[in-house]
């Protein structure tokens, strides 16, 4: 016996107890009237009550349509990008993707916390964005060019 059929027999159990009634005609109430297929359908679909649930998802993928996935190294390297300008508090500009225009996105500010465990980037002047949001982040070059 293969595990399928092992992890089968585990999760249904044996009707074999049930053989003689299995043949029998389906009881038929003669109070109320048979209900239609789409009824039943509707009553034992758990998403039917959710109007424009479809239009939500197909709006949603198309807003992220536009959105690039950063690979793994890339993603890492923000990542370190955002820990060093929270530390040392320079205005930085962020490039992000907004989940809200559906394009990509630039300002300058300072990063002011870092909350991982909720994915969020918060700034000094600008609404948090989520941090698998951000495609890259540079040092302002006027800045660095009122630095030498």
């Amino acid at each position: 016996m293969d595990e399928k059929e092992i992890i089968e027999r585990q999760l249904f159990s044996d009707t074999s107890r049930y053989d003689d009634i299995m043949d029998l005609p389906a009881h038929r109430s003669k109070a109320h009237l048979p209900m239609s297929q789409e009824d039943r359908a509707g009553q034992f679909s758990p998403f039917a009550a959710l109007t424009g649930f479809n239009s939500l998802i197909r709006d949603t993928a198309e807003i992220y349509a536009h959105k690039k996935y950063l690979s793994a190294k890339a993603e890492a390297q923000v990542r370190q990008q955002l820990v060093y300008a929270q530390k040392t508090q320079l205005p930085v500009v962020i490039h992000y993707f907004n989940d809200h225009s559906g394009y990509y996105e630039e300002f300058q500010d300072r990063i002011t916390n870092l909350k991982w465990e909720r994915g969020r980037v918060f700034f000094a002047e600008h609404p948090s964005i989520a941090i698998a949001n951000v495609e890259s982040i540079r040092r302002n070059k006027i800045q660095k060019a009122d630095e030498h």
